[in-house]
């Protein structure tokens, strides 16, 4: 007798719907056969039989819920008596019953399909989920020639400009509220004058400039947190997170709200070439009230970044998207940027926080009378 259970479909989903039955008691199963849909939060998954037999219990009908490792139904199984392999003999006196080896991985159909697209062996998955679960990146690391049973470990302490970054990061998350707003800006007229022009002030350095603006308009963000303590700025220290072989540098560029456009440009770029080639002695490391953070490069678009403490928020920025619209009848191509905006909720709300945003985006359309 073989119980087919609601199996984990990720960490945070603990039970799920049963939407239809696709078998009722008495049918004939093979391997592989869908059994019966399920819903979660996110999505419909469907449960195959995991061998071959005969409906022979349905336990949770259609409409009610079940937990994982819940026993939904139960096959009877054919088993084959000339199968050494499949099969563990026991002994009880006067009759010798036969139980199947079940070597059957217990996985979504979903990762079922995506382990035998990339031509993985479930059985030699080693599972980094909850309880030692099977995730998908588990299946995609194990095509990628890793993830197998046998691995070999490579033990590194934190060190450095690491642990440094480390013990930042984890206190910035410890002790303070964040929540990430998102918002795409349009920079279509901006990107135009900008070739118009010819100008080489960089999209970090537009962006950045417009925010330095915006923090002057909203001096409650361009703040430092520390304890029950705010201490307002009314000059804009403007972090730059530059990225090394050795980790996270962040410059600071000292009253950048006094500067302009060109000399904003010119000084960013100056310091990240410092950082860069590890000039640090030259570059000031403290005293930021607030942090831009650019991936842009990377192709990234919306991104979570952590605030850099003891400041009160830090602006995320992703790449440049092109993208389509229908204006006046007619198909226009335009251009954004995405903005991820991390604040301190203990001290920023989320309507002034939006604002920020819309208030950047708008210093985004003056910028291009300054290029």
């Amino acid at each position: 007798m073989f119980a087919v259970e609601m199996p984990r479909t990720s960490d945070e989903i603990e039970e799920s719907l049963i939407v239809f039955w696709h078998v009722e008691v008495g049918d004939s199963v093979e391997e592989g056969d869908v059994l019966v849909e399920v819903q979660t939060e996110k999505a419909v998954f469907e449960i195959e039989a995991e061998t071959e037999g005969t409906i022979s219990e349905i336990f949770v009908k259609r409409g009610d819920s079940a937990k994982v490792g819940d026993v939904l139904a139960k096959i009877e199984t054919k088993i084959s008596s000339d199968s050494k392999e499949s099969e563990l003999k026991v002994d009880n006196k006067n009759n010798e019953e036969k139980i199947p080896v079940d070597s059957f991985v217990r996985v979504s159909p979903r990762l079922r399909k995506l382990a035998k697209d990339m031509n993985v062996n479930l059985a030699d998955v080693k599972g980094t989920g909850k309880s030692g679960a099977i995730i998908e990146k588990d299946i995609k690391t194990a095509a990628e020639g890793g993830g197998i049973t046998k691995e070999t470990k490579t033990a590194k302490e934190l060190s450095g400009i690491r642990k440094t970054i480390a013990t930042r990061m984890m206190t910035s998350l410890n002790e303070s509220a964040q929540l990430t707003l998102t918002s795409w800006v349009d920079v279509t007229e901006l990107g135009k004058k900008r070739k118009e022009t010819g100008s080489n002030v960089s999209w970090n350095s537009l962006i950045s400039y417009a925010t330095v603006k915006a923090l002057e308009q909203h001096p409650a963000i361009n703040v430092h947190v520390q304890g029950e303590k705010i201490t307002m700025y009314e000059e804009v220290h403007l972090g730059m997170a530059v990225d090394t072989t050795e980790g996270l540098y962040v410059p600071v560029l000292k009253d950048a709200n006094r500067l302009s456009l060109i000399q904003l440009d010119t000084e960013l770029k100056e310091q990240a070439k410092k950082v860069a080639s590890k000039k640090l002695s030259d570059v000031t490391l403290k005293g930021s009230t607030f942090t831009v953070t650019n991936l842009g490069n990377f192709g990234i678009e919306f991104f979570t970044p952590i605030i850099n403490p003891p400041e009160a928020g830090i602006l995320g920025v992703g790449r440049v998207d092109p993208y389509l619209v229908l204006d006046d009848g007619q198909v226009v191509q335009k251009e954004r940027i995405p903005l991820s905006l991390t604040f301190d909720h203990r001290v920023v709300d989320g309507a002034p926080a939006a604002t920020f945003l819309q208030t950047i985006a708008d210093q985004c359309q003056l910028l291009v009378k300054e290029l």
